[in-house]
């Protein structure tokens, strides 16, 4: 299934909306201002990862994933800073039939952490992933000592299932991975949470 309805929502000072080829130099900026923010937390990258043309691809690449249905990537914008991109959340790996089920990432500049963002842009991409995708569960996966990423999907409304060993390749490690999760059932709208 498909989805090409691409839309921008807004939970008090925080708004998230589709990525788009145009976010490139915004993007590429926060790249290399926080790589060394979110090296610890993300696969290991190639140089061209950080530079104009691999942002260009990374855009290129959601845009392709949104039409095919398969992830849906949305920047993460400050509405106190004029919408300024302060970070990415993305629902990928989008498994239909019967699962019904897509992984979550999110990360938010550094300068701009501590300000709710993170939290509230978790909970945009959730009414997004159960009201317009219709799926039917979101699943982070944490690294354990990531604290911060613990706090926000504690806050966002997820459950912690268990842990799962060496379970992505993170910075050149295979580190263990705590599994979150919510299901439509437990969703309970954008004033719930």
């Amino acid at each position: 299934m498909s989805l090409s309805r691409r839309v921008r929502l807004a939970l008090g000072p925080t708004a998230i909306r589709p990525t788009d080829r145009s976010d490139v130099e915004e993007l590429l900026t926060l790249r290399l201002v926080n790589r060394d923010h979110t090296g610890p937390w993300e696969p290991v990258r190639d140089r061209g990862f950080y530079t104009r043309a691999g942002q260009a691809l990374e855009l290129d690449l959601d845009a392709q994933a949104w039409t095919a249905g398969s992830a849906f990537a949305f920047a993460v914008l400050d509405r106190e800073a004029g919408g300024r991109i302060v970070g990415r959340v993305a629902l990928a790996n989008v498994v239909r039939g019967a699962w019904q089920n897509a992984t979550l990432g999110y990360w938010v500049d550094e300068a701009s952490g501590g300000r709710g963002h993170a939290t509230r842009a978790v909970r945009l991409v959730l009414a997004f992933a159960f009201e317009e995708a219709r799926l039917h569960r979101v699943q982070p996966a944490i690294i354990p000592r990531n604290v911060r990423s613990q706090r926000v999907a504690e806050k966002a409304g997820f459950r912690r299932e268990g842990r799962a060993q060496h379970y992505l390749n993170i910075n050149g490690v295979w580190e263990d991975h705590d599994i979150w999760a919510m299901t439509a059932e437990e969703w309970t709208g954008l004033d719930g949470g």
